[in-house]
């Protein structure tokens, strides 16, 4: 017969004085935490640089405070305007919530969001940036991405603009921010996990996707471009052998079908240079060998339309997470707000620029068209090359002021003297401490609480650098000028 398990009669007087210990002193760190949690909202919905200052320095001197918590702590925030949808998935028909975001130059553009079943704010949720074809429009192409993805698609939010405009990097003015503006305000009206967005396309979606991929590799962790070609200005003309690097960490699925002519436009003179499969295949050749997260898909009997990726890869590209801090970074650019590579920003632009019109050149021996064309227009794209040596962090630039050196976790050892090295030369060497109100500005200025900035070096054209504070200056989004 079994005995029943008789009741404890009681803790020793030392036992239960110990636990009544632990427990009174777990009892403060609760509240400081629910304090620090009341802070950091605070400091998000004030911009003044004294009252920012004050709290991150009244956050550092709080005993529970804990460094390696604030990822954790910013995404418990209750930050996000938009609220959990009703039960049923967010669709256009019941009132999607959609944005209307400044891109610049006076413009704005329209952004249908498709919140998933389930959709909670208090928790991230990885973002598909859906790009509409010629004559379409993001709400059409949400449905798109619903068919394609099946069931899968509540696992995402999808945001979907319409009519954007940057969709190649020869796109011709105005010259605006399109896709990192959209991302940012996104970011601000649904709680993302920003290791977890991916750029998808279909037609002039799809050269819009090789875009975003190529100009802002590091917002992304992954790119599907779908019946179109790479957005560079087409053809073996230097251009691809310069833009190709910028795609090194970010892993692209590159689909077409078998029958697909439809026509690819050059830059220098806007006639064919080929159908979107010829031009395909012409890049699987080109890139070989060059060791790039590329993944190229090319239908059988399939023309535009129908050229969808294996869904193996697709559901694989989906699950990845986003490069935080490559050691070895290379981008190329055409305007200041495209000039971010990871843990390298451009803040000024210096000399001369590519404008509205396709560059001039002239050929030199032995050079065809197309290659000088590519040599003439590389000399005026920004510039950033960057490594990183034990501590030693090594920068080339082009066309290219100021810069900011961004320093991470994982980067370097905080014990030990950094050094940073501007085109060969030495600009700053000491030690950096993770400032944690450098950390909450840049993610108020972003709202990028997954690639978390806490230290920084700033270098001027004159190559004088000094450390980033909370009231280093930044440049405006969406831009204010041409550059």
């Amino acid at each position: 017969m079994m005995r029943r398990a008789q009741p404890a009669r009681g803790l020793g007087p030392r036992l239960a004085l110990g636990l009544g210990l632990i427990l009174l002193a777990a009892l403060p760190a609760a509240a400081d935490e629910t304090a620090i949690l009341d802070e950091l909202k605070a400091f998000f919905t004030t911009a003044e640089p004294g009252r920012r200052a004050a709290l991150a320095a009244h956050i550092e001197a709080d005993p529970a405070y804990a460094r390696q918590r604030l990822q954790g702590w910013l995404h418990r925030l209750d930050l996000y305007r938009l609220p959990a949808p009703p039960a049923s998935p967010a669709s256009l028909a019941a009132g999607a919530p959609h944005l209307r975001v400044a891109v610049g130059f006076g413009q704005e553009r329209e952004v249908a969001l498709r919140l998933p079943r389930g959709y909670d704010p208090r928790r991230a949720w990885p973002l598909i940036y859906a790009l509409h074809p010629s004559g379409g429009d993001g709400p059409r192409f949400i449905a798109f991405v619903e068919r394609l993805l099946g069931g899968k698609v509540e696992d995402f939010v999808v945001a979907a603009p319409t009519a954007y405009h940057q969709t190649s990097l020869d796109a011709p003015p105005p010259f605006t921010a399109d896709h990192l503006a959209i991302l940012r305000a996104v970011r601000r009206a649904v709680h993302v996990d920003s290791d977890r967005v991916y750029a998808l396309g279909y037609s002039l979606g799809g050269y819009a996707a090789w875009a975003v991929a190529c100009l802002h590799a590091d917002q992304l962790a992954g790119a599907v471009a779908l019946s179109s070609a790479f957005s560079i200005p087409p053809g073996e003309d230097g251009l691809w052998r310069t833009m190709l690097p910028n795609i090194a960490h970010l892993p692209v699925l590159n689909v077409w079908g078998s029958e697909d002519t439809l026509a690819v436009l050059g830059a220098r003179t806007l006639a064919p240079v080929g159908g979107i499969a010829e031009m395909n295949r012409r890049l699987v050749e080109w890139t070989r060998g060059m060791s790039l997260p590329l993944r190229n898909f090319e239908i059988p009997g399939r023309g535009h339309g129908g050229a969808e990726p294996p869904r193996a890869a697709l559901l694989a590209l989906l699950a990845g997470r986003r490069e935080q801090a490559p050691p070895v970074v290379e981008h190329d650019f055409r305007h200041l707000h495209q000039g971010h590579a990871y843990w390298l920003e451009a803040d000024s632009w210096q000399g001369g620029h590519w404008g509205g019109e396709p560059p001039a050149y002239a050929r030199q021996p032995g050079e065809s068209d197309d290659q000088a064309f590519g040599r003439a227009t590389a000399a005026l794209l920004g510039r950033l090359r960057g490594e990183i040596a034990g501590q030693t962090l090594a920068v080339e630039r082009q066309h290219v002021g100021d810069l900011t050196v961004w320093i991470g976790d994982g980067m370097i050892d905080w014990g030990r003297e950094v050094v940073v090295k501007v085109a060969g030369r030495q600009v700053f060497s000491g030690t950096l401490r993770p400032d944690l109100l450098v950390c909450l500005t840049q993610a108020a200025r972003t709202f990028d609480f997954d690639r978390l900035r806490w230290a920084g070096v700033r270098v001027d054209a004159h190559l004088a650098a000094r450390p980033v504070t909370g009231r280093t200056p930044f440049p405006a989004l969406p831009p204010e000028d041409a550059r």
